[in-house]
């Protein structure tokens, strides 16, 4: 079925019905048509001007003057009205105005934009039926806007004079069918489907959108309308749907951001923040009114300018320009938190700046590791500058870009000069490595890395130290080279010690070998594991049976001192100048060994030598030694045996002339006695020297030094040797009086040997103890006899070591003094030449000094 027009289902009846009715009501109420008609046009203009003041009071709070405008133009519609104007108070404030006057007026039954300054349209004011104002306030009882009304007499006009040019009957008959006509047309044509549309709107969900769709009608128009309405809330559900999804996903990504949001009004310095951008500084929302002055006003005082600036260059050229700074904010308690803020204008339609809306980021944290990476770069910086070691970096064009200061003080190049060019350093290698490092770099951009190799480096001043070198290859994301990092140790003095280390393992491979004196290495069970020809030798045994014997297999005691030997190696680390008898093949030999252990802690290297002769030449020494004491002693027994023999002899003749007293034989008895018991105590001396006691005891050094000059008295008497003695301090020490005699003896004996050959009154001998603390005391033994040879005089406490003839000395005797002064007694001796002055007179001589220790 062809669907009829709207327009032709309803107008033809409608003009039909229109025409019959109102010639009828003209004829008949043609005089109350006129008052009903200007009563009509009043009402009209109250009742607009009650729906624009129900209306338009939101929508002029909203600054929405395009949707006010278009209820204007709604009810501009009406036939009766000519203009309808507002005066808004509200919006012309924006501007710095009373009000802005905005409106619509009829111009020849089309509605057109107001303009107060338009002459026509101030002209057809003048001419209107009736005027209607109204003021308009808001809830504060401030004027906001005001309702102008103006109506026209046109259709008035119109109206009548179509009454009257129609026939009182038509108007009458075509009312009546028109009324019938209208009823029916706008029921079934017009109120049907209206309400059928309505009851769709209505069946709605909870945001008033339409469940179902409106059904299609037969008419053209309608049906269009429905199609219309059906695309429009099928549009509305779509577009609430996406609303939907972009409000969640913003939500979402407020929420997940952490970031408060902010919306600066620039016209009236209303500003909005919302509760995530209060709590990021710590406050509640009723804390922090809409005012941009709060934002300001928790800036710190040294970013406040930095803001200002940035916002004036933004709002300058927002397009070009980006807002977003960081900077800290004052928090509730008191402290500041740094934030980003970033920001977006919003700009009217002259292109001038409006709003800004943003957000503001929480970036303490951001910040106190940026800080803290600071303070560990600078950490890393400081080491690797102050390392001693190169520590350098270098690019994939071989330029040396990072060197550290050890490195520039080393080579004297500064770092700049180092990478002005690729390869620079090539100039610190020597020619023969040259291609082979710089290969390194090569094979490193091909993704191969060599991470260790060895080379020199040549400063600018030519000084060469050879480095140990590490490195670290650092790649892109597509595996080329980024850079390389080295870094190299000094092993010049590593290289130098391991040179002389080699060379002191090739010296000890040769004394091992080919030294006369024996020496083994032995485990902690003291069996032997390797030893050198000298010390097989030695044994008279095979190799075989030597690696099955144990150290106290040789020894002829199995004593405990000797078993707990290796005990003390252990503890002490060494033992050295060990004194043992060996039975070899069932001979005696007297042997001097040192022990110490290795630095395994597992092995024992033990230097042996056989002293049998040297024993032999010591016991010479020794009697050669007691020869000459006895000699002293016949000196020193010659004045005590005289006086004695005199004494008796002078007791005998007044005996025989009767001159003979009590007196005389009590004094002469007295003397002969003590005479008597000088002579035993000279005895007792030379026995207890000769006598082999080995014991050690707490002995006076000054008690043993008394012995001795009571043994060489005579002799250095007879020699005319001048004694000199300075002997107040002593001390007591642990040791042996017979060979600390011994040593003091052959001192004696040196310097008496020297002093024969000079003048007899240039011959001193000076012997003096010096207390150095508690525990120390220094002896020493100074001659006049010309002192030491410099060239010789290291040399002089050597065994064999001798100036005299062969026929005179040994050159056992000072070495003896030095092995029981420092071995025995642990003290130490030294000997230098001293000048001295005595009796206005310069000598020169040779100074013995032995230090002892109370060691108790």
């Amino acid at each position: 079925m062809k669907n009829r027009t709207l327009l032709l289902s309803f107008l033809t009846p409608l003009l039909l019905c229109v025409v019959t009715i109102m010639s009828f009501y003209t004829m008949y109420n043609y005089s109350q048509t006129k008052e009903r008609i200007i009563s009509n046009i009043n009402l009209d203009l109250e009742s607009i001007n009650n729906q624009l003041k129900d209306t338009l009071p939101y929508f002029i709070n909203s600054y929405a003057i395009n949707e006010y405008e278009k209820i204007l133009e709604n009810q501009m519609k009406d036939k009766n009205i000519l203009a309808i104007i507002i005066k808004d108070y509200n919006y012309g404030k924006i501007f710095s105005k009373e009000f802005i006057e905005t409106g619509k007026i009829k111009i020849e039954d089309k509605i057109v934009e107001f303009d107060s300054t338009n002459l026509k349209h101030q002209e057809l004011l003048t001419k209107y039926f009736s005027f209607k104002s109204q003021i308009i306030e808001n809830n504060s009882h401030i004027k906001i806007a005001e309702i102008l009304i103006y109506s026209s007499n046109e259709f008035l006009k119109n109206e009548l004079n179509t009454i009257i040019k129609k026939s009182l009957l038509e108007i009458f008959i075509s009312s009546i069918f028109i009324i019938l006509i209208i009823f029916f047309i706008i029921k079934v044509f017009i109120l049907k489907p209206i309400y059928t549309i309505a009851n769709a709107i209505l069946n709605n969900d909870k945001d008033g959108i339409p469940k179902d769709m409106i059904p299609k009608f037969s008419t053209k128009e309608l049906n269009e309308l429905s199609l219309k309405m059906n695309e429009m809330i099928t549009t509305i559900k779509t577009s609430k749907s996406k609303i939907d999804e972009i409000n969640n996903r913003f939500e979402l990504v407020i929420d997940s951001i952490n970031e408060g949001i902010w919306d600066w009004n620039l016209i009236t310095n209303e500003a909005y923040f919302s509760s995530k951008w209060k709590k990021l500084l710590g406050y509640e929302d009723n804390e922090i009114g809409n005012n941009a002055k709060y934002f300001f006003d928790l800036v710190h005082p040294d970013d406040k300018s930095k803001v200002e600036e940035n916002l004036r260059n933004y709002l300058k050229n927002p397009e070009n320009n980006i807002y977003s700074l960081e900077i800290r904010m004052k928090n509730k308690y008191g402290k500041y938190t740094w934030i980003l803020t970033r920001g977006k204008v919003i700009l009217d339609k002259n292109n001038k700046p409006i709003r800004i809306l943003g957000t503001h980021s929480d970036i303490s944290l951001r910040k106190e590791l940026e800080k803290q990476i600071i303070k560990e770069r600078d950490f890393i910086s400081t080491i690797i500058d102050n390392s001693n070691a190169v520590i350098v970096v270098i690019n994939s064009e071989g330029v040396m870009f990072k060197v550290n200061k050890y490195a520039q003080k080393f080579l004297g190049y500064t770092e700049e000069e180092i990478s002005s060019e690729p390869y620079f350093w090539s100039r610190f290698l020597n020619e023969n490595v040259k291609d082979k490092v710089i290969n390194i770099i090569d094979e490193a951009k091909k993704g191969n890395m060599i991470k260790h190799f060895r080379n020199s480096w040549i400063s600018r001043n030519g000084e060469e130290k050879v480095f140990e070198w590490s490195n670290m290859l650092v790649q892109k994301e597509d595996g080329s080279m980024d850079y390389l990092t080295t870094i190299g140790i000094d092993i010049t003095e590593k290289e130098l010690i391991e040179k002389q280390i080699f060379e002191q393992k090739q010296e000890f491979e040769l004394i091992f070998n080919y030294s006369k004196d024996g020496i083994a290495i032995l485990d902690l069970d003291s069996k032997f594991i390797k030893f050198n020809e000298a010390f097989l030798n030695m044994t008279e045994l095979s190799e075989e049976d030597l690696l099955t014997k144990k150290l106290i297999d040789f020894m002829m005691t199995k004593n405990e001192k000797n078993k707990k030997l290796l005990e003390e190696v252990i503890t002490k680390g060494y033992v050295s100048n060990y004194e043992e008898t060996f039975i070899i093949n069932n001979k005696r030999v007297s042997v001097n060994l040192s022990l110490s252990l290795l630095p395994d802690k597992e092995r024992f290297l033990m230097v042996i030598k056989d002293v049998s002769s040297l024993k032999i030449m010591q016991e010479q020494a020794k009697l050669a030694s007691l020869g000459e004491m006895i000699g002293n002693i016949a000196h020193q027994w010659r004045q005590p045996l005289s006086f004695i023999s005199t004494s008796a002899s002078a007791l005998r003749v007044k005996s025989e002339y009767g001159m003979l007293n009590k007196e005389d034989i009590e004094e002469s008895s007295i003397a002969i006695v003590k005479q008597t018991e000088y002579l035993s105590n000279t005895i007792d001396n030379f026995r207890d020297f000769i006598k082999e006691d080995k014991s050690y005891k707490e002995i006076s050094v000054k008690e043993v030094l008394d012995n001795t000059l009571n043994l060489v008295y005579a002799s250095l008497h007879n020699n005319f040797i001048n004694l000199k003695l300075e002997v107040n301090d002593d001390l007591l020490i642990l040791g042996n009086k017979n060979e600390l005699t011994e040593a003091f003896l052959n001192i004696i004996s040196n310097s008496k040997d020297v002093l024969k050959e000079k003048n007899e009154e240039d011959r001193f001998l000076f012997i003096k103890s010096i207390k150095l603390d508690e525990n120390k005391l220094e002896l020493q033994f100074l001659d006049s006899g010309g002192g030491i040879d410099e060239s010789i005089i290291s040399k002089v406490l050597e065994p064999y070591f001798t100036t005299k003839h062969k026929s005179q000395g040994t050159g056992l005797g000072l070495a003896i003094v030095d092995k029981i002064i420092r071995e025995r007694h642990k003290g130490i001796i030294n000997i230098h030449n001293e000048k001295f002055t005595y009796n206005q007179k310069q000598y020169i001589g040779a100074c013995f000094s032995i230090i002892f220790e109370n060691k108790f």
